[in-house]
């Protein structure tokens, strides 16, 4: 791998850290620069500035070709929210839907590149706009769950074992996508 190359990566992994921690709006170039241990300027010439950074990191998070192209989008989100080693990381994409989200700065861009990159592709996929509100609580439950077990910490969910979280997540997830509206 190329210098470049290597700078380009600490600069991304530093700023979704970042990111994933903090609001866009609360963090700084400088920080972003520090933690990877690299020259302030070089954000500018990898990434155009703090915008293209941020876009580059949603780029990396919201890429999840298997969820959109999976017969089974159940059983790709249960091994994503289960596997031990990615807990961290995944409650780390969900603190930076919740804070960027609400950031007058990012926030729309945040839900244009969420729609662009997994909502479009798993709504043509389940059949269009009437599959909306099964997506929606497909993504209510997943990301909902998520925060009961690692954030809220709340018995019956936290303290079970990754296979029965497993089964409590595919409980929630096909009762959402057999939804039928009234």
């Amino acid at each position: 791998m190329k210098k470049s190359d290597i700078t380009r990566e600490k600069l991304l992994q530093a700023a979704t850290r970042a990111f994933c921690a903090q609001s866009y709006s609360n963090v700084t170039l400088r920080m972003i620069a520090k933690e990877a241990g690299v020259d302030v300027a070089l954000v500018s010439r990898y990434f155009g500035g703090k915008l293209g950074l941020f876009e580059a990191m949603l780029a990396c998070v919201f890429d999840w070709p298997e969820m959109a192209a999976s017969t089974d989008p159940v059983a790709v989100a249960i091994a994503k929210y289960t596997q031990p080693e990615t807990e961290d990381a995944h409650m780390s994409v969900i603190r930076m839907i919740v804070v960027n989200g609400a950031d007058p700065e990012v926030g729309d861009l945040l839900r244009v590149r969420l729609r662009e990159m997994l909502i479009d592709p798993m709504l043509e996929r389940m059949g269009g706009a009437e599959a909306a509100p099964k997506l929606a609580m497909f993504i209510a439950a997943t990301l909902g769950a998520a925060m009961v077990r690692h954030t809220l910490r709340l018995p019956g969910m936290t303290d079970v074992s990754v296979d029965e979280y497993g089964a409590q997540l595919r409980h929630m997830l096909d009762a959402a996508l057999t939804y039928e509206q009234t």
